[in-house]
Parts: C-alpha cells; structure tokens; sequence
C-alpha cells in the first residue's frame, strides 16, 4: 500500500471540518453497512430496525479505525497496521478483519484505554461485522486516500495529539448518540471563555489550595477537560496562568512544581462524568494521551510517544 496522502482542503486543520472528508466517512458507513452480518439477525427487529443496526454496526467500526489512525498518525502505536503491512508479512482481503482487530486492540494497551474495546462501552462493535472485503477497501482506503489525522500546531487551534478530530468524528458518526445523549462538540474557544470566567477567578480565590478542582458533569469526549489541563499545567509549572478568550490580566502567584507533581495534582483535581459510556472512554484516552504529551514535551517521556509508555 502507498503512503497516506492528506486530502482536506487549504485553511482547515482538522479534517472533521471538511466537507468533503465528512462525505467521504458517510459513504464509507454505507458500504461497509451493505456487508454487515449481525450477530442476532432477528432479534424480534423489523426490516427498518435490521438496516439502522446495521448501520450503527458499521459506523462503530469505521470509528474505531478513525481512532486507530490517529493513534497511528501520532506514533503512538507500533507497528502501523492501517497504513502499511508489517515487515515480512502479507495483508489481503481474507485477513484484513484480524487486521482491524490487531489496530483495534493496540489502543487498549494502556489500563486507563481498555474500555474503548469493551462490550458494555462500545457495544455496536460486538453486534456485528462488515464482510473481510469490505474490511480490507476501508484499510486501503486510509492508506491510499484518507488525510492525516495529524496537523502543525497553529496558535490558538488545540494540537493534533489532544484528540480533537477523534471527539469530532464520534459526533459526525453516531446520529443516534447525538439524539439520545446530546453529544455536541464544544468550540475549543467557547471552552476558552468559559475557563476564563470560571477556572481564572479560581485560581485567584484558591491561589493557596495544592489542587484547583474541577468537574465537568457533560463532559463528552472531553474538550473542556483537554483545555483545562492546558490551563492547569500552565498553572503548575510556572505559577501563572493566562487567559485565553476574556481580556483580563494573568493569574501570577503560584508555586511551580516539576512535571511529574503537575500532572499529578491535574490528575487529583480534573473529573468529568458522562451518561454515554463511549464518549466517557474517549475522552478518558484523549486525557491518558495528552497528559503524556506533556510529560514527552517536558522531557520526562521518550521521544516519539508511546501509549504503552505513558504511566498508569
């Protein structure tokens, strides 16, 4: 297979935003949800029901290569099992569905990622399967033509390796998440405005508490929490934090720590609680991840990032 070529159009950084990429993911649920065979195919469910599980079945799998991509296009997994075959070994259309579980499995190397692949968590993934074929176009499809998941960092627009596109993509795939649960991505600069007039004043009243504390009861996929710690770690390397959206004057006083005691004292005061199982354990992974990004960018982590490295 040749090497992923990025296809988003000029000026946008995450290719969730792009139309056409977002038309391209809908036509691929469309194809795979033609092959799906569901594991109870009656079930006591109408012809209508059959095809709408179908359809839930196929977007759960083309989510979770979304998932395994970006994981791939950030080194965070070895070896890339969507983009190239390993050394010495032949992929074809017969052994792609093991492909896609190897992919699919290295995300949960990590204790806090596990329940990505779990039954209760993720159901729709267990309830059925697209034929080996269909499997094996959706890998060429990532190898061939789909964009990176990765981008420059650009001011102001959140990293790459926080996971935005993977809390974008789980919104634009699953209909019936957004309808049952109200799963809407917040804005990073709405998030922005809303630390600002909340976690900014904090820090002034609680300038002299160990922990700032914080919980977000909808916390989806995780944006407020990836812009919290942001704020946070900013806050407990350096003792200030600045705004981001409000005009008003930094926050200044507080004690520095190394990076290890930052992350810990993040990890002691940011919570987020979620109806949807799913969106919990995605966020749960964007946090595991951008947490290690840090302690990497710091150089406590080896270069490039492991998830299988990052501290339990």
């Amino acid at each position: 297979m040749s090497a992923r070529r990025a296809t988003r159009g000029p000026g946008t950084a995450n290719p969730a935003d792009d139309p056409a990429f977002r038309r391209a993911l809908q036509r691929r649920v469309g194809a795979l949800a033609a092959t799906v065979t569901l594991k109870d195919p009656t079930g006591g469910l109408s012809p209508t029901a059959q095809r709408e599980r179908r359809e839930q079945v196929a977007s759960a799998w083309l989510y979770m290569t979304c998932v395994a991509a970006w994981a791939e296009d950030h080194h965070l997994v070895e070896p890339p099992l969507l983009r190239t075959s390993p050394p010495g070994v032949v992929r074809n259309a017969a052994s792609a569905p093991l492909w896609l579980g190897r992919a699919f499995e290295a995300l949960t190397r990590h204790p806090a990622t596990q329940w990505l692949l779990h039954p209760e968590y993720n159901p729709m993934l267990w309830a059925g399967a697209p034929s080996a074929t269909a499997c094996h176009e959706l890998i060429d499809w990532w190898a061939t033509q789909a964009p990176s998941l990765a981008w420059p960092d650009q001011r102001g627009y959140p990293p790459s390796i926080s996971g935005w596109a993977i809390g974008d993509l789980l919104q634009i795939l699953s209909p019936e998440r957004r309808a049952r649960h109200a799963l809407v991505q917040t804005s990073h600069f709405v998030a922005d405005f809303i630390l600002d007039l909340t976690l900014h004043p904090a820090a002034i009243t609680f300038r002299d508490e160990p922990v700032l504390r914080l919980v977000d009861p909808t916390a989806g996929t995780g944006n407020y929490l990836v812009r919290t710690v942001d704020y946070l770690w900013q806050w407990y390397t350096t003792g200030r934090m600045d705004p981001r959206s409000v005009r008003q004057t930094a926050v200044t006083g507080g004690q520095a720590h190394r990076p290890e005691e930052a992350i810990r004292r993040i990890l002691a005061g940011v919570d987020g609680v979620d109806i949807d199982p799913l969106t919990a354990a995605v966020a749960r992974l964007r946090i595991t991840v951008y947490l290690g990004h840090l302690l990497a960018e710091a150089g406590v982590l080896p270069r490039p990032l492991r998830l299988a490295a990052i501290p339990a």
